[in-house]
């Protein structure tokens, strides 16, 4: 970070024509080693293994020579435009390129312990800028994202015909493409595309159809009879009646319980599923 002199065109309020301020400048054209070690807290570089340095409008990448030791470097939001600089970051695993500007990829050539490369929110517009056989001469590679799963931040070449096709062919040990994972057995677009036609055309709601029924007591006399060895009899056969209308109504009772649960849950999943 520099600081600039700037001579005011015209008077301002409280000061003179031609007044001198200073004012920062917030972009750096590469780290130097006391930047390193002012942000890592580390006064040797070869001790370094983790340096984050985001949002800091770097412009180049580099002044990296002595971390040999560098395991993780996350440089999102900056303003470069190439990778480079890296050659002594023999150690390196993660690279965090995230929102910069970079047009290609290039650089990378003796990282062999690169485990993830992250380059989400850059300009690679195509697969040849890509550079599929560059980044095949990696053989620990196993995370590539050049968009989030869900699709934001991406570069041109994720909308090249083939994109997924070409990617998966050249790097057959990749276990997570742009957070997909195990890309090479499941077809995550395919599953999006099938959620997103679901999502714009559901499914009509099953209509429920509470079909006619009889009174539950119909057909029972409830009428006393009158008395007499045939009135004790026509009672008795009447009271098994009763008994067992009143048994058919507690048992459609509970069915009704039942299917009264069952509706609240399935009721209940849709919302949390809408939701």
């Amino acid at each position: 970070m520099s600081l600039q002199r700037r001579v005011s065109s015209g008077p301002r309020s409280g000061s003179g024509d031609g007044a001198v301020s200073l004012t920062r400048n917030n972009s750096f054209s590469g780290l130097t080693e006391d930047l390193i070690k002012s942000a890592t807290q580390r006064f040797d570089l070869e001790i370094v293994f983790k340096l984050t340095w985001t949002h800091k409008g770097l412009a180049k990448l580099g002044g990296l020579e002595r971390c040999t030791s560098l395991v993780e470097l996350n440089l999102t939001g900056n303003q470069i435009t190439r990778i480079e600089g890296l050659e002594s970051c023999v150690a390196l695993r993660r690279l965090v390129l995230s929102c910069n500007r970079i047009s290609r990829v290039e650089g990378l050539g003796g990282l062999t312990k690169l485990e993830g490369l992250w380059l989400q929110g850059n300009q690679i517009p195509s697969l040849e800028a890509l550079a599929l056989p560059h980044l095949a001469e990696l053989p620990a590679l196993s995370a590539l994202y050049l968009q989030n799963i869900d699709r934001s931040m991406a570069n041109g070449v994720c909308r090249a015909a083939g994109y997924k096709g070409a990617v998966l062919a050249a790097l057959a040990g990749l276990s997570n493409l742009d957070g997909e994972r195990y890309p090479h057995s499941i077809n995550y677009a395919e599953l999006a595309a099938e959620y997103d036609a679901f999502r714009a055309n559901p499914t009509p709601p099953k209509e429920w159809v509470v079909p006619e029924v009889r009174a539950w007591l119909a057909g029972v006399d409830m009428e006393l009879p009158a008395g007499g060895a045939g009135g004790e009899a026509e009672l008795q056969l009447k009271h098994t009646k009763i008994v067992k209308a009143l048994d058919e109504c507690e048992m459609l009772t509970h069915v009704l319980r039942e299917e009264t649960a069952k509706f609240a849950r399935a009721q209940q999943e849709r919302q949390a599923a809408e939701g």
